[in-house]
């Protein structure tokens, strides 16, 4: 089995965007809302990615950007086939050392909280083995509000 993990400043439109975009189409709607899909079209020309592939297939990516000093995770997402196996964990502790070779002291995301939408536990769950806590939570994004995450990196 060939893995590899590689860092994109401008995907490339012949493999990453599709392989995420196709991620991203298959945890649709039990993840992500409708709009995510074509919202990411459009980001991924703007943001950063970190992609983990097997034999070329992209399994698990992050992508980011960064504001103020601060890197934000915008999305991150793991291939249905390999959830559960390590991967996005594997991608998450190669983007921090990535961060912290770039001297970024901390990294934000913001999630969908729980209450509105309980699969969102799991991701809370993920992020908190990796060492974020909840920051900040918000009314009045997303219309049903948001919760920030921080890591502070060492």
């Amino acid at each position: 089995m060939h893995k590899t993990i590689m860092f994109s400043r401008k995907p490339d439109e012949k493999f990453t965007i599709p392989g995420i975009i196709d991620i991203i189409d298959l945890l649709t709607p039990r993840w992500f809302t409708e709009n995510v899909l074509e919202d990411t079209r459009k980001d991924l020309y703007f943001q950063d990615t970190a992609c983990l592939t097997i034999e070329q297939k992209i399994v698990s990516f992050i992508m980011f950007t960064s504001w103020e000093g601060t890197l934000y995770i915008t999305l991150m997402a793991t291939h249905p086939d390999y959830q559960n196996q390590g991967y996005g964990s594997e991608l998450v502790s190669v983007f921090f050392e990535h961060a912290r070779t770039m001297e970024f002291k901390e990294i934000k995301l913001l999630t969908v909280p729980q209450e509105v939408k309980p699969i969102y536990e799991t991701t809370i769950s993920f992020y908190k083995r990796h060492g974020f806590y909840i920051s900040q939570r918000f009314t009045e994004i997303w219309g049903s509000g948001a919760i920030e995450l921080t890591k502070i990196l060492e």
